[in-house]
């Protein structure tokens, strides 16, 4: 991130949250980064995959978007209010621009949540290269005023239904250790789990440490190294 978007980030949630918000926000922060800030990485084989029966009581609808002129202001705006404007003006460009496709989940026409898929490859340094015919899911968000009604579930859903139909392989996905919401819902999806890892860019590659889990419970790390340019094989 630039140092002025990091800047204008921060003044921007000072504004919103106070001071004191703020700092109990850096100091969460700074205890999610002593843990090692370890994801959990899923998979789930589209080939396998069988839609099942929409449940619960969440309706709602969901709109693909490819660039950001199909993006209507009211989305654009109420997706720029997550963050820091000017960066996620900047990010939805560049995701685009490496055809990423932007998932909307609606309420009553208004913005309920919405996430990220990409085929082939992922925006950053990934914990491992990609096929061509893989997806990565990325950076779901659902509003507050919508959390606990099966809204993330109900998307990444209708993804997976999209995927299949498209022929796709294997769809991943990565949750941090401390987001226990995100890991709950995943669990609840067709997804299994990788492993526990944690990466580091270093000298133009990316390090990943892999935490490998024993039946007796211990557990001991090992490590992988690869270039940032790195690509998917096709």
């Amino acid at each position: 991130m630039h140092l002025r978007d990091s800047i204008g980030r921060f003044l921007r949630y000072v504004k919103l949250h106070g001071l004191g918000g703020t700092a109990k926000r850096i100091l969460l922060d700074l205890k999610r980064r002593a843990t090692g800030n370890r994801q959990v990485l899923f998979y789930c084989d589209i080939a396998n995959f069988q839609a099942a029966a929409p449940g619960g009581k969440t309706q709602g609808r969901v709109e693909r978007k490819s660039n950001e002129n199909g993006l209507e202001a009211q989305d654009l705006h109420r997706i720029e209010d997550v963050g820091y404007p000017p960066a996620v003006r900047r990010q939805l460009s560049e995701r685009f621009a490496n055809g990423a496709a932007l998932w909307l989940f609606k309420l009553e026409d208004k913005l309920a949540g919405f996430g990220w898929t990409l085929s082939g490859k992922t925006m950053e340094p990934h914990f491992f290269p990609l096929g061509r015919n893989d997806v990565h899911l990325f950076d779901f968000f659902v509003f507050p005023e919508y959390r606990g009604r099966r809204i993330n579930p109900s998307l990444m859903r209708h993804i997976l239904n999209n995927l299949a139909l498209e022929g796709k392989a294997r769809v991943f996905i990565e949750a941090a250790e401390w987001n226990t919401a995100q890991l709950h819902s995943l669990e609840r999806m067709p997804f299994q789990q990788l492993g526990h890892a944690r990466k580091h860019s270093l000298l133009g590659r990316t390090i990943v440490v892999w935490n490998e889990r024993r039946a007796s419970g211990s557990s001991r790390e090992t490590t992988s190294v690869g270039s940032r340019k790195e690509r998917p094989e096709h």
